[in-house]
C-alpha cells in the first residue's frame, strides 16, 4: 500500500516554518505501508529560500510556479503520482498527531463508501484572547462533527484530511474555488460518497490578528456561498439520502446564522469549561473568553455577510498570506 503525505507552501511561507514542518511529519507513524511526503512548494524569481537542507529519507520536494493555492498544489501532485492508494493533505503548520494518518486510514477502510477522512483539529497558539477563542470555537466544532461519527458525515475538508485516491474517480480540486475541498467534498457527495470522522487530532495555528481571521472566515464563508448557488438543485435532485441533504446544507448556513447561538453561546462554553480553565489565566481572563465567545458568532455571522455581498457582487476575493506565531 503506497501512502503519500502532501503539503503544499504558499510563496510566502519561511524556510524556517517548512523545517519545522518536517521535524513533526517525520514522526507519523507508517510502519504497515510505504510512506513518502511530498513539500510542493511556489517559487518565484529571485526566491532566496535555499531549499537545500537535510531531508529524511521518504521527503521529497516539488517546486511549482504559483497557481490556484492548494487546490493547484494538489493537482500538480496527483497528476505526477499515479500509485497512491492515500493521500494526506497536511497546512504547512499542521501538527498532526503521530497516529493520524494510520487512524485515518482505518477509519475510511470500515465504509466503502467513505473517501475523506479528517480528525480533530486542536489550537496549540492559544496564547492571546482572540486564539483562546477560537480555540474553544474549535473544541465545540468538533463536538459537532463527533455527532456526525457513524452517520452519512458530511466534512468540507480542513486542515488535515486523508483521502482515498480510488474513490475521486478522477475529480480535481476548483483552482477557482476560494475552498477547492469544499468544492470537490461536495461532488464527491453527490457521487454518493461520504466523509468519516477519525479518532485522532491535529493541531493547527490559530490567526493571531483580527485582521487575518477576518480574511480566513470571509473566505472560507464565500466558498460556502458559492457552493450553494452552484450545487443547490443538483444536492435537491441527487439520488442520496435526505438526511445527507440536511447535513450538507447546515455546514454551509451554519455559518450565516451563527448569531442565533448567542444567547446559548455561554452555555456552550461552559460545557467546554475544563478546557476553558486551562488557557485562563485567571477568573477575568474567563469572563472576557465567554463574553468574547458572543462577539464572535456575530463576528463569524458578519463576515457570511460579507462574504455573500461579495458573491453576489461578484466581487474579487483574495487569498491573503496570514501572520504567523512563532511557536
Amino acid at each position: 500500500m503506497h501512502v503519500y503525505a502532501v503539503v503544499p507552501v504558499s510563496q510566502f511561507e519561511p524556510e524556517s516554518i517548512i523545517t519545522e514542518s518536517i521535524e513533526y511529519l517525520k514522526e507519523l507513524e507508517c510502519d504497515n505501508f510505504t510512506f513518502e511526503v511530498y513539500y510542493v512548494i511556489e517559487t518565484f524569481p529571485g526566491d532566496k529560500r535555499t531549499l537545500s537542507r537535510v531531508l529524511p529519507d521518504n521527503f521529497n520536494i516539488m517546486l511549482r510556479t504559483p497557481r490556484g493555492r492548494k487546490a493547484g498544489a494538489l493537482n500538480d501532485f496527483l497528476s505526477v503520482v499515479k500509485n497512491a492508494d492515500y493521500v494526506a493533505v497536511f497546512d504547512v503548520d499542521s501538527r498532526p498527531a503521530k497516529d493520524y494518518v494510520v487512524k485515518c486510514i482505518a477509519a475510511l477502510e470500515e465504509n466503502d463508501s467513505a473517501v475523506v477522512s479528517t480528525g480533530c483539529s486542536f489550537i496549540y497558539n492559544a496564547n492571546s484572547v482572540l486564539t483562546k477563542i477560537v480555540s474553544i470555537s474549535n473544541t465545540l466544532a468538533c463536538d459537532a462533527y463527533n455527532l456526525q461519527s457513524g452517520s452519512e458525515g458530511f466534512f468540507p475538508g480542513g486542515l488535515a484530511v486523508v483521502m482515498k485516491v480510488s474513490l475521486l474517480e478522477g475529480e480535481k480540486l476548483n483552482e477557482e474555488s476560494l475552498v477547492g475541498d469544499f468544492d470537490l467534498m461536495t461532488r464527491l457527495y453527490l457521487k454518493g460518497k461520504v466523509s468519516v470522522f477519525a479518532n485522532t487530532v491535529a493541531g493547527d495555528q490559530a490567526p493571531i490578528t483580527l485582521k487575518d481571521l477576518y480574511h480566513q472566515r470571509v473566505r472560507w464563508q464565500r466558498g460556502a456561498a458559492e457552493s450553494f448557488g452552484k450545487y443547490l438543485v443538483p444536492m435537491v435532485k441527487a439520488p442520496i439520502p435526505f438526511t445527507r441533504k440536511i447535513l450538507w446544507l447546515s455546514t454551509i448556513m451554519l455559518g450565516f446564522c451563527l448569531f442565533l447561538l448567542s444567547p446559548y453561546t455561554i452555555s456552550l462554553f461552559l460545557a467546554n469549561r475544563h478546557d476553558i480553565r486551562k488557557l485562563s489565566d485567571g477568573p477575568l481572563d474567563v469572563v472576557i473568553i465567554l463574553l468574547g465567545g458572543i462577539g464572535f458568532a456575530w463576528f463569524v455571522t458578519a463576515c457570511g455577510f460579507v462574504a455573500l455581498a461579495q458573491h453576489i457582487t461578484s466581487s474579487k476575493s483574495e487569498w491573503k498570506p496570514a501572520v504567523r506565531s512563532d511557536v
